[in-house]
């Protein structure tokens, strides 16, 4: 197999861009109708993320001509940035945020005359954390849902003959974290759970795959309020 780097694919249909629409259009409504109360606050938002992949594992690619079996190599740090909301009710506030997080990974693959190439992949998602916290002293402390939404990917399994990205359109998981204000700036470190496993977008010839490991990750953001 001979890999090009520059085989690139981009996935992003018309009901992607309806669910981003929509979206974007609910939380425009939630601006207008709370732009007048003290309690709410608009910023932006960047970071890191890493994903943690606790037990290594191998698949066989029982169904490609090409390649005999696959394993995770590295994994890429990720870097996203957006912008948030937060809405301050009782004693609670509520942060929901729109950020493009964009991902990078390396996969050793091992071809049928048994040598072990690296190919790489990269992803580009939409993040949308819904966050409830409370605030105890200095420290904030919140939790909540989050969907990713697939935009596009770039992909070097695309020289391999037979193999398709089967992205979910969109996939849901839950943060839990901790976060710091000083003055304008907003410090936040999150663990992040998903419902899916690692890889499940990988087909050959029709047939899926994925690794048995959920991907979790850690995510440092930092904010600063307008």
């Amino acid at each position: 197999m001979k890999v090009n780097p520059k085989n690139t694919i981009f996935v992003l249909n018309m009901m992607d861009l309806k669910r981003f629409y929509l979206i974007i259009l609910l939380l425009a409504i939630a601006t207008l109708v709370t732009a007048q109360n003290d309690k709410a606050e608009f910023g932006i938002k960047i970071g890191l993320q890493n994903h943690n992949v606790v037990t290594p594992e191998t698949i066989s690619l029982s169904s490609s001509a090409e390649l005999v079996e696959m394993s995770i190599g590295e994994i890429d740090y990720g870097f996203h940035a957006g912008i948030y909301a937060r809405f301050k009710f009782l004693k609670l506030y509520w942060e929901p945020a729109l950020l493009l997080n964009s991902q990078g990974i390396t996969y050793l693959v091992k071809e049928t005359d048994q040598s072990v190439i690296e190919v790489k992949e990269y992803y580009q998602d939409l993040d949308i954390p819904l966050n409830i916290g409370f605030k105890i002293g200095f420290l904030k402390i919140h939790a909540g849902p989050v969907a990713h939404i697939h935009l596009n990917s770039t992909s070097e399994l695309f020289d391999v003959e037979g193999y398709e990205q089967k992205f979910k359109n969109a996939s849901f998981g839950y943060q839990a974290g901790l976060g710091l204000d000083f003055r304008k700036l907003r410090l936040s470190l999150n663990y992040e759970g998903n419902f899916t496993n690692y890889g499940d977008h990988i087909s050959f010839e029709g047939e899926s795959y994925n690794f048995s490991e959920s991907p979790s990750r850690l995510i440092l953001s930092v904010g600063l309020a307008f």
